[in-house]
């Protein structure tokens, strides 16, 4: 499939200082919320190979920050693809969701706007099971590729494999999983809410 764009759902940022002046850097493996570890830097990885790989998609870096932070998650994410050498004109930042469901609605609407008819969803692999879950909730019939950052850095990279297979041994990651279980096993039951901020927090 040739798709019209790839939507990189973003994970989160972390702040730091650079010559006396505050930046923020997107979150990787190392880096956690209550809900175990996050990534995010492997999805701007993984975006850059695939627009790469689909010279004619835009990409669409998402949502901004829960805590209201002026720099949004899709500036930071739109930043660092632009200097993996993705084209500035190429990447669009969608800067209203905060959370994966909003991100997917967010993504359909954008997708009805500019009449777009096939996507790609990128995320880490653990976040997919979700993601498709609330788009399928959306009864969209705009033709979806969910794909995992993990497998596209692999592919380019044996060495990330055997990187990721260490970060899948630790408690965090474990963790990780547990949490989009239970969150899947709430949105088939109906039951699903979306966690508070202070959750959300990165470190």
């Amino acid at each position: 499939m040739n798709p019209d764009a790839i939507i990189v759902f973003s994970a989160g940022t972390i702040p730091y200082e650079e010559g006396g002046q505050a930046r923020w850097r997107t979150t990787t493996y190392d880096n956690t919320d209550a809900f175990g570890t996050m990534g995010g830097r492997d999805r701007v990885e993984a975006a850059a190979l695939l627009a790469e790989k689909y010279p004619d998609a835009y990409i669409v870096a998402t949502s901004k920050r829960m805590t209201g932070e002026s720099t949004t998650l899709a500036e930071v994410y739109a930043a660092e693809m632009v200097g993996l050498g993705v084209a500035r004109e190429r990447i669009i930042e969608e800067t209203e969701s905060t959370t994966a469901p909003t991100q997917v609605k967010e993504a359909v609407q954008l997708a009805a706007e500019k009449r777009w008819k096939r996507l790609i969803f990128l995320s880490s692999g653990y976040q997919l099971p979700r993601i498709r879950a609330f788009y399928e909730k959306t009864g969209s019939d705009i033709t979806v590729e969910f794909i995992s950052s993990e497998s596209i850095l692999a592919a380019a990279d044996p060495a990330f494999a055997a990187r990721f297979a260490e970060v899948q041994k630790t408690d965090a990651f474990q963790t990780r999983l547990v949490s989009e279980a239970r969150g899947l096993a709430a949105l088939k039951a109906d039951t699903y809410q979306s966690a508070p901020p202070e959750d959300k927090y990165e470190h």
